[in-house]
This record gives C-alpha cells, structure tokens and sequence, in this order.
C-alpha cells in the first residue's frame, strides 16, 4: 500500500502540479484585478474595507475539483478493460480503494494549498495587511473539513455506477436533486408554513454560509463581530454538517465493504443501483415539479411536459435503449402526479 502511493505521487505529479496551476493562476489573476474594491483609501488615512467575497472564488474552484479528482482516482474501478489487471496487483482491493482515496485527497490539498495560500500573501501584500488573517486562515482549515466531506460523498455515488458515465451522471443528479429540493423549500407554500431555510439540505450550505462569516469579520473595521442575521444560522450550519458528515462517513465504509465483494464481470454494464437513477431520478422530478407553481403561479402543463421528457431520457439512458419497463414509468409518472395533486393543495 504504501509502495503503490509512493507510485502514485511519482507518476501523476504532472496532473496535480496541472490542477493545482490552472485554478491558481485564475484565483491569483483574480485577487490582483479585484483587490482595490475591499482595501482602498478616498481619503488619506481613513482606509474602507468591503468584506473580500474574492476568497469565496476559491472555494468554488475546490468544489469543482473535488468530483474531477475523484474521477481520475476511482476511474481504475470502472474501466472494464484495466480492472481485472489491478485487481491482480500484490494488494487487497480494499487497499487499492484506500490508496487512491488518499492520493486524491493528497492532492485536493496539495491544490487547495497552493492556490489558496497564493491568494493570500497576494492579498495581503496589496492591502498592507490590513485584514485579519487569522479568520482568512481558519477558513483555509475549515475548508480542508468540508474538502474531506464532499469527497467522501462524491467518491460514495461514483461508485455505486458501474460505468464513468453512470458515475458522472450520479454525481450531477445527486446534485440537481438538492438543489431542487432547494427550490421546493424555497416556494411561497413552503413559506408561508414558516420554514425559512431552503438551502439548509444542500451539500453547501455550510462551508457558504461559513466562508461569508469568516471573510465579513476579517475585515478590520468590524471588530469580528458576525451579523446578528447571521449568528442565527448556527444551528442550521451544525444540522446541515451533521447530516452530510454522516452520509460521508457512511458512503466511505459502505464503497470500503462492497469493494471487497465487487463482481467485476458487472463493471461497463447497467448501474441498476438504488443509490443513483432507480431514487434520484424520482426525487429530481417530484422537486423540479412541484416548484413549477413558484416560477409560473400556475400549474404549467408544458413545464409539466418537459420535466416527465426529462425523467423519461433519464431512464433511456440507464437502460441504454428507449426501452423501458413499467416500474420506469411508474417512477416517472408517480412523482410528477404527486407534485400536481401538492400543487392543486396548496395554491
């Protein structure tokens, strides 16, 4: 194990050093054009600060990332052609599993480091070091947490497919589901219930709302003190890490067990999982519908009639073929007529 990571950091410093360049170049590009927005001086002496929402750049450059490497280090698990020969390397499967986990993980903070700590000293340079960057520096560590979290996920939906599309396909719906369901929360009859915290479900929702609090009292002029609108998402930001890091933990020790058991005669067929379109699918087009009512303050049959089209491809391609069977379009239809009878409820 320890022999193959060493093998791994020898022969893919090229893609990480790759990685790590382009997202730093544009970061630091970015830092340097933006900076005279939060640091500046109209009046000599008297310095204004804005809060230096251009570290929150960064953070999205990592989470894009973050499914990118986690593709490059699980693809040797769903390639038909290369699996049984790594398979019959001198270690366990589980090994293999845990060694690019790590690698990948390696080099997410190798990148994150180096384009982050780039940013700053840039940043810090051009505004005297006016900031405080103690809080710039918590969120660099912060972020390394929620890095870990996300991966784990990631990794977890990746390898319930049995192909890259598949697993590609189950990220990005992993996703849009959260964010319809975002979406939904967000409507006016969800509202008017009194829940007023729609993005609290989404992956994201922590490491944002913590990057903002973190950049907002960096800033000199405001004494580290949060916003008092701010301070009361606390509790939403702990329930949000609770969920995700359970689901994380969780992801990794299930793909740890049934990378063991793996048959690899099924890599390259049919992902006929429940964990991706058999449930994610559905779920996708019970939010996206029942938030039609929001957009349009109608029930809006041609929306309607995207959506189901939508659902229908979906599972076109999980069958590979435009055939499909009942229980298909049971699950297309289903939660598209549960999203109308909420619709006609609640309107």
């Amino acid at each position: 194990m320890k022999l193959y990571l060493i093998y791994l950091i020898k022969n893919k410093w090229l893609q990480t050093l790759v990685m790590a360049l382009i997202p730093t170049l544009i970061f630091l590009i970015s830092v340097l054009m933006n900076t005279y927005r939060y640091y500046h001086e109209l009046i000599p002496g008297r310095p204004t600060f804005r809060t230096p929402d251009v570290f929150a750049s960064a953070l999205v450059f990592i989470m894009i990332l973050i499914p990118i490497v986690t593709i490059f280090r699980l693809y040797i698990f769903r390639n038909s052609k290369d699996v049984d020969l790594y398979y019959s390397l001198p270690v366990s499967r589980q090994q293999l599993l845990l060694t690019q986990l790590f690698f990948g993980f390696i080099q997410l903070l190798f990148i994150w480091t180096t384009m982050y700590f780039i940013g700053l000293i840039a940043f810090s340079i051009l505004t005297d070091g006016s900031f405080l960057t103690g809080y710039l520096l918590l969120l660099y560590l912060v972020t390394i947490f929620y890095i870990a979290v996300l991966y784990g996920l990631t990794s977890y939906l990746f390898l319930k497919a049995n192909t890259l599309v598949d697993g590609i396909a189950f990220i990005i719906i992993f996703h849009t589901a959260f964010l319809f369901l975002s979406t939904f929360l967000a409507s006016t009859q969800i509202r008017m219930l009194g829940f007023t915290h729609a993005f609290m479900f989404n992956p994201f929702y922590s490491i944002s709302q913590l990057t903002y609090n973190l950049l907002y009292i960096s800033r000199p002029d405001i004494g580290g003190s949060v916003p008092i609108t701010h301070s009361l998402e606390i509790p939403h930001v702990f329930i949000n890490s609770l969920i995700f890091v359970t689901l994380s933990i969780f992801g990794f020790i299930l793909s740890y067990q049934s990378i063991r058991t793996e048959k690899s005669e099924n890599i390259g067929r049919l992902s006929l999982s429940k964990i991706g379109y058999k449930s994610l699918i559905p779920l996708n087009l019970l939010f996206i519908s029942a938030s039609t009512y929001t957009f349009f303050y109608s029930t809006s049959f041609i929306a309607i009639a995207i959506i189901a089209a939508a659902g229908f491809i979906g599972y076109f391609i999980m069958r590979r073929s435009v055939k499909i069977t009942w229980v298909d379009i049971a699950s297309v239809v289903t939660p598209i007529i549960i999203a109308i009878i909420y619709i006609s409820i609640m309107r």
